[in-house]
């Protein structure tokens, strides 16, 4: 099986609740094997579940805790957009309350963003473990990234000897790609980046 990121060669590791989990020995991308992809329809549906929305005091919370991570390592920022924001885009309101000029897009709920410019910061969270092509997905963010700029990736990160048979970050059905501090570092190496913070766990800031 060829990796969904770099295309090398990569090893079945384990099955998770009957679905094949890969990992690639280049980049150390964990991913489930194409077979298991859900739907955009069902993905869609799974979002809807989620309470990510202002009124919720935790999910607020967090990314207060992400924006002053970013504010402390992405100096001179002005304009950011908000990858995968969602249905409901908490953090670009947060962001404009603080004077940004912040655009959110989502492919299916907010798809009319201006892709067509780049930004001083482009944000994802919680979206790049659902990318069904990361190789594809990648190229689409990094022509966001103006040079200089910066990407802020949230992703909980996979480590070395993980049992991915019982991980549960794969419970979701929509999640399909699975990043460690290694893939970041082949990310940014391939892509042209340094890397500026990583907590190690599931929050890391590359500049272009």
């Amino acid at each position: 099986m060829r990796c969904l990121l770099c295309r090398a060669a990569s090893e079945r590791v384990a099955v998770h609740r009957e679905r094949e989990v890969y990992l690639c020995g280049v980049c150390d991308l964990a991913f489930l094997h194409p077979r298991h992809h859900v739907t955009d329809a069902d993905a869609r549906a799974e979002y809807l579940l989620h309470d990510n929305t202002m009124g919720c005091e935790g999910y607020v919370r967090m990314f207060e805790e992400k924006i002053a991570t970013i504010e402390e390592h992405c100096k001179g920022i002005s304009s950011v957009i908000d990858v995968g924001c969602g249905p409901g885009p908490v953090l670009v309101e947060l962001l404009r309350r603080r004077g940004y000029d912040v655009v959110g897009y989502d492919p299916m709920f907010f798809p009319d963003a201006d892709l067509g410019r780049s930004y001083d910061c482009v944000v994802s969270t919680e979206v790049f473990e659902h990318f069904t092509d990361p190789a594809a997905e990648l190229v689409k963010v990094d022509r966001l990234v103006r040079q200089g700029g910066y990407l802020a990736a949230m992703t909980l990160l996979h480590v070395e000897g993980a049992d991915f048979s019982k991980w549960w970050y794969l419970n979701m059905p929509s999640h399909v790609v699975f990043y460690s501090a290694k893939t970041f570092e082949w990310i940014a190496a391939e892509y042209g980046y340094t890397l500026v913070h990583s907590d190690d766990t599931r929050f890391v800031i590359l500049r272009k």
